[in-house]
């Protein structure tokens, strides 16, 4: 029954991941850094979220192996699958997530906050489970492990290296009108996406219980 949960948990933590994205491109504020790198992809490709998020997911994973120095094997498979799944329930959710983008900009950015807590509320879920972490994070925790940095530092520093990348990209597709799909919520999601996670980490523990502790997220 133990492994059941752990495993329910999980599935609903990477599926709280998948909404959090929709909430993010449903509001007219932009959205986080490695979204807004996906967006300009899939905007100028153009391709489903579906098989763009395995594609990036493949990119991230590697690269996290390469600087933790670790040999290929199976297990960079994992996060492959896991992406898969978040990019079809985003693709899912975009369909019923309401549009606020013509409303009052209160509601605008409170949809932004409401996605980083979920994307918090997401991502120690998983943790806490000790499953693979999607590929992103496991990114990010690699930056954190050969920096030796706390891992909301770590994801300062992804999101950071993804708002260059998606400038880059967004400009080899001429998203310049759409400003790369960059808009206020990439900044915000930027300082305030590490703090989130830690904020979030011993209330989500709390409320599921100590299936497992959470020091692989330092």
């Amino acid at each position: 029954m133990k492994n059941l949960k752990r495993l329910l948990v999980y599935m609903l933590g990477l599926s709280i991941l998948g909404f959090s994205v929709a909430l993010f491109q449903k509001s007219n504020l932009g959205m986080g850094s490695w979204d807004a790198l996906n967006r300009n992809f899939y905007e100028g490709i153009p391709i489903d979220y579906r098989y763009l998020t395995p594609i990036m997911a493949m990119l991230l994973i590697s690269l996290a192996y390469l600087i933790e120095k670790k040999k290929p094997d199976l297990m960079m498979l994992f996060p492959l699958l896991i992406s898969f799944y978040i990019g079809l329930v985003i693709d899912l959710l975009l369909l019923v997530v309401p549009d606020v983008t013509q409303m009052h900009l209160l509601i605008n950015i409170a949809y932004v906050f409401i996605a980083l807590s979920f994307v918090a509320i997401g991502l120690n879920m998983i943790v806490l489970c000790n499953y693979p972490l999607p590929a992103l994070d496991q990114f990010c925790l690699a930056i954190s492990h050969k920096l030796k940095i706390t891992f909301g530092k770590g994801k300062l520093i992804g999101e950071a290296l993804a708002l260059v990348a998606a400038i880059v990209v967004g400009l080899l597709f001429s998203h310049e009108e759409s400003y790369f799909f960059i808009g206020p919520n990439t900044f915000i999601a930027l300082v305030f996406i590490g703090l989130f996670v830690d904020f979030f980490q011993k209330p989500v523990q709390k409320i599921l219980g100590d299936m497992n502790d959470y020091r692989n997220l330092r």
